[in-house]
């Protein structure tokens, strides 16, 4: 098994946005090329979801409250709130994945060459392990928001179709979200070729904003499975290694050298992440308590429309936390694997070098974001609790 195995479901993701999919030395792969078209999709894709982010926020600066309707209108203003959070994460995902497309190639690289070698994969790393484990958990929450995907674009033409059969015959051509569109200020346009329109551009930035969100947390979940991966080799490596034997001094040299590495990419890691990190938080509590409160206020269809985003929130953070609870467990793995080493048996140097592994182990290495909130499932509680 290869690392690029580890790879394909934040592919996917990459795949569905039409992006160029990330290349490093040592891969085995072979290079990315794209057509015209889908660069162009890409791009089209790229911007109309920048563009529903402007749309929401022209909305509401035109949204003009009157003292009859102002129940109304806080409800409205809930509602495109709510979907505004989930543009913006989109966005932000975006922003990451390509501003950073070289910092990830970066990692990509150095993980393929700590990346253990065919004849050494049975004695001390779990590969087949976390390769299910990772596959798993990135295989059921791609199924989650692609159906979630499906049901949100589904409802405007559910809707449509109940209006067409009810008795009034009374057609609102309400589409996805609030977002403000150019068309919309002139009256020579068909309502019908109105909604048609805004409802495909909505689909397709929401679309593209699950593929960019999915690429984005698939890619964390596979660097957060590969320390994982290599801390639980370190550990094992720890308890195989015996003090008395000759040449234990050296092999407890590049254990040390090899745990340094770890450490320098985990910091790595926290610098790609931590601006969607702080945005994904941040987007979450606020989206979580509007959109439930939109779902009370708005009628039934808005209240099943909102419930996915309220769960695909829910799920979203679920994920980033569940990774970062994952990878501080792997790395408080090693402090016990080194205090019940057989460190007795070894010389003074041994033990002096054990010592400071054991001290460099001591405090719990915590994804942050921008050193303020710990990406773990105590947050994700704290988050649960503003329901």
């Amino acid at each position: 098994m290869q690392l690029h195995d580890f790879m394909h479901y934040p592919s996917i993701g990459c795949r569905l946005a039409m992006m160029r999919r990330y290349e490093w030395n040592g891969s085995g792969m072979p290079r990315a090329q794209q057509s015209l078209l889908q660069r162009l999709w890409f791009q089209f894709g790229a911007l109309n979801l920048i563009y529903q982010n402007v749309g929401l926020l022209i909305y509401l600066c035109l949204a003009e409250p009157t003292a009859e309707q102002l129940g109304a209108y806080v409800a409205q203003l809930s509602e495109t709130c709510s979907v505004l959070g989930l543009t913006l994460v989109g966005a932000s995902n975006m922003w990451m994945l390509l501003h950073r497309r070289c910092d990830i190639e970066s990692m990509l690289a150095e993980l393929q060459l700590l990346y253990p070698a065919q004849g050494n994969q049975s004695r001390i790393y779990r590969i087949a392990y976390y390769y299910e484990k990772s596959t798993r958990l990135m295989r059921c929450t791609a199924i989650f928001f692609i159906s979630s995907f499906g049901y949100y674009n589904a409802l405007p033409l559910l809707q449509l179709l109940y209006e067409w059969l009810s008795e009034s015959q009374h057609v609102s051509y309400k589409f996805q979200s609030n977002t403000w569109y150019p068309w919309l200020l002139t009256s020579d346009l068909p309502s019908s070729a109105s909604f048609m329109t805004s409802y495909l551009c909505q689909a397709l930035s929401s679309l593209v904003g699950v593929a960019f969100i999915m690429a984005s947390q698939f890619l964390l979940c596979f660097f957060i499975t590969q320390m994982q991966l290599h801390f639980d080799a370190l550990a094992n490596a720890l308890r195989l290694l015996d003090a008395a034997r000759p040449g234990a001094n050296e092999e407890l040299k590049a254990l040390l050298s090899y745990h340094s590495r770890l450490l320098r990419l985990a910091n790595r890691i926290n610098h790609i992440f931590n601006f969607t990190f702080l945005i994904n938080f941040t987007t979450s509590t606020i989206a979580i308590c509007m959109m439930g409160f939109a779902m009370v206020m708005i009628n039934v269809a808005s209240a099943f429309k909102y419930s996915v985003g309220l769960l695909a929130f829910l799920v979203f953070t679920l994920f980033i936390c569940y990774n970062g609870t994952a990878f501080t467990s792997a790395g408080d793995k090693l402090l016990p694997a080194a205090f019940y080493n057989n460190w007795y048996e070894g010389d003074l140097l041994y033990r002096k070098m054990l010592l400071f592994f054991m001290m460099r182990s001591s405090e719990s290495r915590v994804l942050r974001a921008y050193k303020f909130t710990p990406v773990s499932m105590a947050t994700y509680m704290a988050v649960s609790e503003r329901i």
